[in-house]
């Protein structure tokens, strides 16, 4: 199991050992699942599940072409899977594992892919909130000159719609190389980049709304018009 050895050039994809460990559990469960020696198989599961862990992480931390957080998120995946359908009693504290650092995984990777795509708002509005943090009254943000409502525009006016889809065409392409076709996540990741996006627009249009009342400034695409980017990039690969 210690001696994988991955590929500089390729996806790393589901490990050898992972889905070797769902090929045994599989056979094993067949042969003895209500053998009377069944406590020996039990310990015999935790101590190579405890190793399989061991060496997702290890392979996941030396991982060049590969995000750690993909080799993390789809073989963790993998072994929730296998656990999820074997119903291995004595691996369920593991099943949980599993799942929970899979999630923990994905929501890492979706936040540093997707990263900030409207990123000069992102400062914009770190530093209204920042005022807002030092003591001035949102409604008054507008009031200050770096973040009156000219500068609100200008920097709007730098994210029309087709700006954004285009950079969300290039985030797919990006996402699409990094993820393996035999765990069929795409969709997942893409799915919850698309709300933690909607998550940040929302944000943004809050913080309009407080800080800029009245104005009529919005955004120059909708979350209907983001729906649609979404939904249209993913169909079209």
């Amino acid at each position: 199991m210690e001696e994988v050895k991955i590929s500089k050039k390729s996806k790393v994809g589901i490990l050898p050992f992972v889905a070797g460990f769902e090929e045994f559990a599989e056979l094993a469960e067949t042969i003895f699942r209500n053998a009377e020696r069944r406590g020996d198989l039990d310990k015999a599961y935790v101590k190579l599940i405890r190793a399989v862990f061991m060496n997702v992480e290890k392979v996941a931390n030396e991982s060049q072409k590969t995000p750690r957080d993909v080799v993390m998120m789809e073989n963790f995946h993998h072994i929730f899977s296998t656990l999820s359908h074997l119903k291995i009693s004595c691996l369920e504290t593991e099943r949980r594992e599993a799942k929970h650092k899979y999630t923990d995984h994905l929501q890492s990777y979706v936040i540093n892919s997707l990263g900030q795509p409207l990123e000069k708002l992102n400062h914009f509005f770190e530093g209204v909130e920042a005022r807002v943090a030092q003591g001035v009254r949102e409604d008054e943000v507008s009031y200050q000159l770096a973040f009156n409502k000219q500068e609100l525009r200008k920097v709007i006016k730098e994210y029309p719609g087709k700006e954004v889809k285009k950079g969300l065409d290039n985030l797919y392409k990006k996402v699409d190389k990094h993820l393996c076709e035999e765990e069929s996540l795409l969709q997942v990741v893409w799915h919850s980049m698309q709300d933690e996006f909607i998550r940040q627009y929302k944000h943004f249009e809050g913080l309009i709304g407080r800080c800029y009342p009245g104005s009529g400034i919005t955004m120059e695409f909708t979350i209907g018009d983001m729906l649609e980017y979404f939904s249209s990039i993913a169909q079209s690969h």
